[in-house]
């Protein structure tokens, strides 16, 4: 907290990297630092998370066993008229939601999209339907059931890949079908889906997700 205090001393051109040694911090923590709100929410999870060390076995699966994958379409700036459909584009926040448009969405919803261009690797569960830029690729679970909570693990878990592609290495769609990603297994060998599921539910604040 009082480090953070300090954060308006730096932005992007007056970075902290030689000075932030030189600040003082006070003898006795101040007793703001015990009122300040830490978060607005509260969580009934704050003691029940799960641990991924319960897992027996991990495996290895191409993205393609799991998703079939749909590339986006183009919309020309002239027609990105305001609406009411999120327009995803390669972006790293907002879930990729760059603005709303008065267009049909051409997506259905309960997927997962994933960056190959700009910002690239960046994964983001899709819970209404819209309308994606073509820099992006649209998963759809392939035989099983997906929700968010199984859509949170896996998108972590791909964007566990991002170090391997760049603007300039673009994680195209033939590449992207074809990287493994490793998730928890039952005996058989399939994927826990269900496991994955209570490990996110059992997180601090997934309860408010």
């Amino acid at each position: 907290m009082c480090l953070k205090a300090n954060a308006y001393r730096y932005n992007y051109g007056r970075s902290a990297e030689k000075t932030l040694r030189d600040i003082e911090l006070p003898d006795i923590i101040p007793e703001w630092v015990h009122t300040a709100p830490i978060s607005p929410y509260t969580t009934a999870n704050a003691n029940s998370a799960l641990s991924l060390r319960e897992v027996v076995d991990w495996r290895e699966f191409e993205l393609d066993q799991l998703f079939d994958f749909v590339k986006g379409k183009r919309l020309r700036k002239e027609d990105m008229l305001e609406g009411g459909t999120n327009y995803l584009g390669a972006i790293s926040e907002n879930n990729g939601v760059r603005q709303s448009i008065d267009a049909p969405a051409i997506f259905k919803e309960n997927c997962i999209t994933v960056n190959y261009n700009g910002s690239v690797g960046e994964a983001f569960y899709q819970s209404v339907p819209f309308w994606a830029t073509d820099d992006i690729n649209v998963l759809y679970a392939k035989g099983w059931t997906l929700n968010k909570y199984i859509a949170l693990f896996i998108t972590t878990v791909i964007k566990a890949n991002r170090y391997k592609f760049s603007y300039g290495r673009k994680w195209t769609m033939e590449k992207m079908k074809k990287s493994p990603v490793k998730l928890p297994v039952t005996a058989k060998g399939s994927p826990d889906w269900a496991y994955m599921e209570r490990y996110i539910r059992a997180l601090p604040y997934a309860d408010r997700i």
